[in-house]
Parts: structure tokens; C-alpha cells; sequence
């Protein structure tokens, strides 16, 4: 281990302690708002002036004074208000801050406990990146140049359009009016209660809101279109820009069967008279749940001819988990950041538990090991943060949206809890959490005692480990067989990290699930003290005590069990497997085993085909191939790798077969794609093969297969290979077909079309909806020439980031270390990233720069020992 790889302070490895979780209070509830007034309804009218990107608003708002108070204290931003009265009398004095993002009203006299009416005109803001109300312009597939206004409200933006009470806690309804071009499609959280016109405007009025948070307000207004369904009496909308609404097929029959399991799985009706989803073209790289009104990135929405599987099956887990939101998120709200989880970890959760029981033959509770460890990987740094993390200003609520931690380890989490418990025990649970909670806040506790309520267990003791701190166990085995030979294993835990030893005394409560033999039923043990034993089955047999992968923990099994699981490894089923790599994977790289034993597991594999088990090897020899790049072991090493992954794939073949289910064809292209990187002939000849054909015949290739193809061929092009590629991008109208080929560019090998890539990524080619594509083009560029991408987006941090207001920050503290670790001195790239993040992001950028440091680690390690793995092989005896 590099010495530079430890380079927290030692105050910094001790765990902190985190207060228990309270049930929800209004009061106790964190945020900067005093709580003696607050508000009750608001009435909203706004005045778009989408040139001069202006608002003209007015607001009425109903508020409950708890207490006698002189003063009011509410968020805005980059708003001035006017003629402010209070139950029809002026103010003494109005102080708006925008560094603080606080107005205070000065009454004329004190106001007396009860309710009362705050009334102000005010001007704003139109955005021109996606917070608050912002305008997104737009190229139609006929080349037409439109705009939409839309709305991004979380985590603190609802205030960028109108003053407001903008911490979570403060429910309110909420009426808005805005006054638009007539010709306009307009959507809010309500359907329409009243319409007015005025020569080319119109006034719409939606109706009143349920009580709920500033955050989820939504408008849309546009040239849109909609494609109407409805399900058990709710209204289905899914809008698109008009002329592609038809595009929005699948989406809705999506809706109408996720709506009707949520109705039934919650135990409560979805509470709103209908559910619009909108296709926002560009805007924003994601979807946000808005009550009533969930607005997507149009990719994540829309379904085309030329959409993939991938495609497809993104849309629905998107979907699902959106939809989740309205009842996790959106009728529960967390009363405060801090319990960002449960909005975002539950719907994930959820979401993912009905896009697999809807779609069995997805495989996706399997694919979601790739998420989880993603979370794995960054939880096992000193750096690491707890899924609940304080957060004390809720101007700083962004960076509480880690997604490895928050929304993967949090799914992953609550997965292994639901096992625990048991599916229905755990639905029981849910249901009574939501009943209590409807249209409310509440905290992890509340969650932990409605669980707890269900199972007659005591949840919280076995749940706070893996909320309130960080990181996760190992648990290590030690077998002992008895004269009949029985096995009984003795299990210790200490935390698991990658790069350094953690602090002493950190344990958990861990659920482990012990399966004996190649197909038993798991058996649940609750691994509660150091040093505890289990039987498990007969000596010899293989021991897995993460069945299914479901548990979020290493295991190190000792000598005999290891040997054991290889012998049979086989005939283990599919989820087990990947356990067993997942976990032996890390331990090399933690250096507590050799990396001839991973690649020994992995070559006992034999004739199965599961993808996630392949693609976790695939992607094992991927990261050790990247590392040889330019040294003198990478050549060997490749053929290696060939030899490994050429047998399923040619199993599978180049084309799909009738019975291929969306796994396996998803599969064929990890190996081929693999295979390609790997600098296989065969492969490449073929990619090359079909690329002529399609360069005649847009036909020619399934979209499915397209990036596949014209990534190998990329990889491997000459001038005029590279022109054709650039020009079939630029002639490209549909933006899944866009991006598809403008990233497949990013992968060409040869240095000199490299700069003319990244010349691309930041030209005007790139349509307006897709200025966030740009920094995911800068990032797959480094995949070949990481030097050239630092220098690129270094250069350009501000344009690349600028799509993504939210998430800059986080970006550049976390991602930017890990995306260009081995492109730049790391010195010199943590001094960058410190100068370009506020100063509050120092633990984020302590966690990106612990992750890069330890790759640069990784890579002196695993190198000599794949060399000498790979020597080994070729040496006789």
C-alpha cells in the first residue's frame, strides 16, 4: 500500500457518534425557518416573460401564527417584492437577502396569535439551467427550434419562482395561476380548475394542492401534446412535444400497471384525481416526482423504434421509481434532510421490487448488484459518510444526494432488511408506516417503529448500524468439523475498507443468509456478537453465507470453505456466484487475498451463462487490462482475458436468437464488447463487417446492437472511418440515436481524431437538449485518453457542469477524482478540485480523492501480480 493512499488525519478514522432517530416532530425538526409562523396556503399567480426571462408574480398566503410575532421569516431568491401587507396593512419593513436566500417581514405591530394573510406582489427570475422555473430550448426531429418552461424544485428552488416556506417540514397547499401564450400545453400538480383568455395569453388556474413541501410544485407550459389513459379511476397523462406523444406508448401502459400494484402494495389509493408524466426534451439528466406531475428527461420517458432493450427497460424502472415517490416522498415526506433515504432509497427500493416482479426474465434484482457495488466500493473508504448524514443548512441538502450512498446502499439495505423479516411482514410494515404518516413527515425511527409494530421485533436495534454509520462488515469465517462432519463456523466481523485499517469496536448486526450445499434453502442467522457460531451443514460441501447476493457484506471464507465453493462453483446457482466474485474481487483489492485465487473462481465457472456472473468477471479483467495499457505485461495479459471470455461468447454468437431472453442478449454484447477492447481479431473483423453494411443500411443493424458495433469499429478507426462515424452522428434527428453515436465517436483510439472528438463534445453539433451529454462524452473519452479529457474538461469545467446546477459541486468533489485519477499528478488534481468546490464540500472531496488515491494503489498492485499469474500459466510443471 502507497503511503499517500492513508491520507485522512487520524481524527478523521474515528466513527463519530449519530444521534438516535426521533420520531417525527414539527418542532424538533431542523431547517433555518423559525417555526412560531407558518403557512398554511398559498395562492401563486405568475407572468412569464420567457425573452426576457422575467417573472410578474403575486401571492396571497394563509398563515398560522403560533404565538403572538413580530416578525416573518421566509426563503426567496433573486425576487423583489412589493405593496407586502399583512391582513391588508403595510408592513413597517421587508429585508430580502439573497446570500442568505431569507426575506424578513417587519410587521407594523405585533400580530396575535391565530390566522392571518400575507399579501405581496413580486419580480423573479426565469432560469436558464434546470432549477426553479426555467426555459429549455429545443430541436424538433424536423429541425424546428421550440422551447418549454419547466420546474426543478428540489432540493431548495421552489423559492427561485416564488417566496416560500422552503424546508420540507412546512406543508402547505399550494394554488397556482400562470398566464402563458394560448396556444400552450400546460401542466401543474392538479388538473385544471379554470381557463381565461385574453387576446394571445391565457390564465391557468390548476386546483388546490393536497398539504405538501415547496419542493414538489410543478409547472409545465409548452408546444406539447398528451397521450391519455386512466386506471382505477386515476387520470394518465404522458406528454411529450407535440407530433412525438405517440411516443409514449409504452409509458403509459408502464403507469397504468405500476399505479394499480402501488395502489394495492401500499394499501392506500393514490390520493390525487391524476398522474401526468411530461417528457421534458434535455432539461435535466433525470426525473423528479413531482406530486401529480413527475417530469422526465424525454429518454427516460419516451420509446421509439429506435430504442433498445436498455432502453426500454431503463424506462420502466424509472418509472416505477418516480411513481414510488408519490407515496414515499410525496404523501411521506422526510421531515428534514438528514432522512433524504427515505424518499430516495425506498423508491428505489421499491422501484426496482416491481420492475423485477413485473419483468422475471430482466433478471433486475440481479442487475442491481452492479449498483450496489458501486456503493460497496465507495463505502469502504475512511471518507465515507452513514446513508442518514446531519445536514445543517439546507442550502447545502445537494450534497446529501450521493448516489452510491443514498440511493444504492440505501436500496440494498432495506433489500436485505425486507429478507430479514420476511416480503409480507415487511409490506405490513410499510403499509402502517404510510397510513400513519399520509400527507405528514417523518423520520427513520418512524419507519423503524412501524416495522417493528409489524414483526414484534425490534428493528431499529438491528437497522441503526446500517443507517447512522458508515461503511460495512466482514464477516470472517473459521469452519471447525466434528467427528460426524458436521461444520460449525465461528464468525467475527470487523469493518471493511480498502485502502486502511478502520476503527476498532465499529459492529453491526448483520442478517446473514447461510446456505450449505449447491441447493438448500438459506438459512437466516442474525450474526449479533464476535465470535458467534453456526451450524452449516457437512464439511466438504460448498458454504455461501450471502445467499443470492441479497446482504450488504463482505465474507472471507478460510482454506477449506474457499476450496470447497471452487470445487463446486458450477453447479452453485447464479446469485450465489456472484457473492463469491463480488466479495473475492474486493478482498484483492483490499490485499487480504491473492488475485490468483479470484482468477481461479472465476475460471471455474464452467458452461453457465448468467450475465451479472460474466459481467462481473468482464468488467475484473477490464479494470486489470486498463491498468497494463502501455506497459510491458498488457499484451500477455489481453490474451488472457481473450481466453476467458471467447468461450460464452462464442456460445452466444454475433446475432440473437428467438429464445434469448433480454438477459442473454444483453450479455452478448458485455462479451463482445469486452472482447473488443480486448483487441480480439475475430471480433473486430465482424464489427468492422457489419459497419459497412450499415453504413448503407440504417437497417442493417438492430438498434440494440449499434452501440456495440460502432464502438469497436471506433476504437480501431482510421481518418476515413472516423469521418464517416462523425457524419453519421451529425445527420442523426432522434436523440437516443444522437447520443448513441456522438459517445460511440468518444471511444476512437487514434490520439489525433481524440482531439477532434473532444472538439465535438463541445461544438454546436450537440443539439440544446443535450448540453448535459457534453461532460458524459469528456468522461468517456478518458476511457482511451484520460490526460486529453482532463486537460478538456478542466478547460471547460464551466460549460460541461453547467447543466447540472445541482449536482456541480458533487461532481467535482467526488466524481472528477475518481474519472481522472491517472490523468493528472493527484496533488496537482486535489488542489483543482478544492479551488472549484465551496469549502463545506471538504469531506465529499476527502472521499473523491481517497477513491483516486486508491486506484493508483490498485494499479501497483494488481499489475505484478497479473503478470506473474499470467507467467505462471505459460511456465510448464
Amino acid at each position: 500500500m502507497a503511503a499517500s493512499s492513508i491520507f485522512l488525519v487520524p481524527a478523521l478514522a474515528v466513527a463519530l457518534p449519530v444521534a438516535a432517530a426521533q420520531p417525527f416532530s414539527f418542532d424538533a425538526a431542523p431547517g433555518r425557518l423559525p417555526k412560531d409562523v407558518v403557512p398554511l396556503a398559498y395562492e401563486v399567480a405568475i407572468v412569464p416573460d420567457v425573452p426576457g426571462l422575467t417573472i410578474a408574480g403575486s401571492e396571497s398566503v394563509t398563515l398560522d401564527f403560533r404565538s403572538s410575532a413580530a416578525r416573518i421569516v421566509f426563503n426567496s431568491l433573486n425576487e423583489v417584492l412589493h405593496d407586502v401587507r399583512l391582513d391588508g396593512q403595510a408592513v413597517r419593513a421587508v429585508d430580502s437577502d439573497d446570500t442568505a436566500q431569507l426575506t424578513s417581514i417587519t410587521l407594523a405591530a405585533p400580530a396575535a396569535r391565530g390566522r392571518h394573510t400575507l399579501t405581496f406582489s413580486y419580480s423573479g427570475r426565469i432560469e436558464v439551467q434546470p432549477r426553479g422555473l426555467f426555459r429549455q430550448p429545443y430541436r424538433t426531429l424536423s429541425g424546428e427550434q421550440r422551447l418549454v418552461l419547466s420546474t426543478k424544485m428540489e432540493s431548495t428552488d421552489a423559492r427561485r419562482m416564488f417566496p416560500c416556506w422552503d424546508e420540507p417540514a412546512f406543508r402547505a397547499t399550494f394554488a397556482l395561476s400562470v398566464t402563458v401564450p394560448r396556444a400552450w400545453a400546460t401542466i401543474g400538480n392538479m388538473p385544471i380548475a379554470r381557463r381565461s383568455e385574453r387576446g394571445e395569453l391565457a390564465t391557468i388556474t390548476f386546483g388546490t394542492t393536497p398539504a405538501m413541501p415547496s419542493y414538489l410544485i410543478e409547472f409545465t407550459g409548452g408546444d406539447l401534446a398528451v397521450l391519455a389513459g386512466q386506471v382505477q379511476g386515476t387520470q394518465l397523462g404522458i406528454w411529450a412535444d407535440r407530433g412525438r406523444e405517440q411516443d409514449g406508448v409504452t409509458a403509459l401502459a408502464n403507469a397504468q400497471q405500476i399505479l394499480g400494484d402501488f395502489d394495492d402494495y401500499f394499501g392506500f389509493a393514490y390520493p390525487l384525481p391524476k398522474l401526468d408524466s411530461i417528457a421534458i426534451p434535455g432539461g435535466f439528466g433525470g426525473a423528479m416526482e413531482n406530486w401529480g406531475a413527475i417530469t422526465y428527461n424525454d429518454q427516460l420517458l419516451l420509446v421509439t423504434p429506435r430504442s433498445t432493450d436498455e432502453d426500454r427497460q431503463t424506462v420502466y424502472a424509472v418509472q416505477a421509481h418516480e411513481m414510488a415517490h408519490q407515496w414515499n416522498g410525496d404523501l411521506v415526506t422526510m421531515g428534514w434532510w438528514d432522512d433524504l433515504w427515505l424518499n430516495e432509497s425506498f423508491a428505489s427500493w421499491r422501484g426496482t421490487k416491481e420492475t423485477d416482479s413485473r419483468h422475471p426474465d430482466w433478471k433486475w434484482w440481479e442487475g442491481q448488484d452492479r449498483p450496489k457495488e458501486r456503493a460497496m466500493y465507495a463505502d469502504s473508504f475512511l471518507a465515507s459518510h452513514a446513508i442518514q448524514q446531519h445536514v445543517s443548512d439546507e442550502l447545502q441538502a445537494a450534497s446529501a444526494f450521493d448516489p452510491e450512498i443514498t440511493y444504492d446502499k440505501g436500496q440494498a439495505v432495506l433489500r436485505m432488511l425486507e429478507a430479514y423479516l420476511g416480503e409480507q411482514t415487511f409490506r405490513d410494515g410499510v403499509r402502517r408506516y404510510v397510513k400513519a404518516h399520509a400527507y405528514s413527515n417523518a423520520t427513520s425511527a418512524d419507519l423503524w417503529n412501524a416495522l417493528g409494530a409489524a414483526s414484534h421485533t425490534d428493528v431499529a436495534l438491528v437497522a441503526a448500524g446500517w443507517i447512522e454509520q458508515p461503511g460495512f462488515p466482514l464477516v470472517t469465517v473459521a469452519s471447525r468439523c466434528a467427528a460426524g462432519a458436521t461444520r460449525t463456523l465461528t464468525l467475527t466481523q470487523e469493518r471493511f475498507l480498502l485502502s486502511a485499517q478502520g476503527p476498532t469496536g465499529t459492529r453491526w448486526r448483520v442478517p446473514l443468509r447461510v446456505r450449505s450445499g449447491t441447493n438448500g434453502t438459506p438459512e437466516s442467522v442474525l450474526l449479533s456478537k464476535h465470535g458467534q457460531t453456526v451450524q452449516a451443514g457437512r464439511c466438504g460441501e460448498p458454504l455461501v453465507l450471502n445467499a443470492a447476493a441479497i446482504g450488504y457484506y463482505r465474507v472471507r471464507y478460510d482454506a477449506p470453505s474457499f476450496a470447497a465453493n471452487r470445487a463446486a462453483f458450477g453447479r452453485l446457482a447464479g446469485g450465489d456466484q456472484i457473492a463469491l466474485l463480488d466479495d473475492e474481487w474486493a478482498l484483492v483489492a483490499a490485499r487480504k487475498e491473492a488475485l490468483a485465487d479470484y482468477l481461479s473462481l472465476a475460471a471455474s465457472v464452467g458452461e453457465g451463462l448468467d450475465r451479472r456472473v460474466w459481467e462481473q468477471i468482464a468488467a475484473a479483467l477490464g479494470t486489470i487490462e486498463y491498468d497494463e495499457r502501455g506497459l510491458p505485461g498488457h499484451d500477455a495479459f489481453a490474451s488472457y482475458a481473450r481466453s476467458v471470455l471467447a468461450p460464452p461468447a462464442a456460445h452466444l454468437g454475433w446475432d440473437a436468437r428467438p429464445q434469448d431472453t433480454p438477459d442473454l442478449r444483453a450479455l452478448r454484447r458485455t462479451l463482445l464488447h469486452s472482447l473488443g477492447v480486448l483487441g480480439d481479431p475475430d471480433v473486430i473483423s465482424e464489427a468492422r463487417r457489419r459497419f459497412a453494411a450499415f453504413r448503407r443500411d440504417r437497417g442493417a443493424i438492430a438498434p440494440d446492437d449499434q452501440a456495440l458495433v460502432l464502438s469497436i469499429v471506433a476504437q480501431y478507426a482510421d481518418r476515413p472511418t472516423f469521418d464517416e462515424l462523425h457524419a453519421i452522428a451529425r445527420a442523426a434527428r432522434d436523440e437516443t440515436e444522437q447520443q448513441r453515436y456522438f459517445l460511440a465517436l468518444m471511444d476512437v483510439g487514434d490520439p489525433q481524431l481524440a482531439r477532434e472528438a473532444a472538439a465535438i463534445a463541445l461544438s454546436d453539433e450537440i443539439p440544446p437538449q443535450g448540453a448535459r451529454w457534453r461532460l458524459q462524452l469528456v468522461f468517456r473519452l478518458a476511457n482511451w485518453h484520460h490526460a486529453l479529457a482532463w486537460t478538456t474538461f478542466r478547460d471547460n469545467a464551466t460549460v460541461l457542469l453547467a447543466p447540472n446546477p445541482k449536482y456541480a459541486p458533487l461532481i467535482t468533489a467526488q466524481t472528477v477524482p475518481l474519472r481522472f485519477w491517472d490523468a493528472v499528478p493527484l496533488e496537482e488534481l486535489e488542489a483543482w478540485v478544492r479551488a472549484h468546490v465551496p469549502s463545506e464540500m471538504a469531506p465529499n472531496v476527502a472521499r473523491g480523492m481517497e477513491s483516486a488515491r486508491f486506484n493508483a494503489a490498485d494499479k501497483a498492485s494488481l499489475v505484478p501480480a497479473a503478470d506473474a499469474y499470467v507467467a505462471a500459466l505459460k511456465t510448464p510443471g
